[in-house]
């Protein structure tokens, strides 16, 4: 297979499915790549240490921002 850069597949958060880590370690940071597209743009491959999410972006946006050391919090 010859891979071109328009093959390639990034994670664009609240645009398309959540993608996460297969170990566990998390989402997958938006702009990272998660697989290739087909040539005939009718499947997509994820790579291998990268899987679908169980949980929504509602989940994702929450936990991050729970777990955001920069964050102020008023009283």
């Amino acid at each position: 297979m010859n891979i071109k850069s328009t093959n390639i597949i990034y994670s664009e958060h609240g645009y398309d499915e959540c993608f996460e880590y297969a170990d566990g370690s998390g989402r997958v940071s938006e702009g990272n790549a998660v697989g290739i597209v087909s040539e005939d743009g009718k499947s997509l491959t994820l790579f291998s240490d990268i899987v679908y999410s169980k949980y929504d972006h509602d989940y994702w946006d929450n936990l991050e921002l729970e777990n955001d050391v920069n964050r102020i919090i008023l009283p």
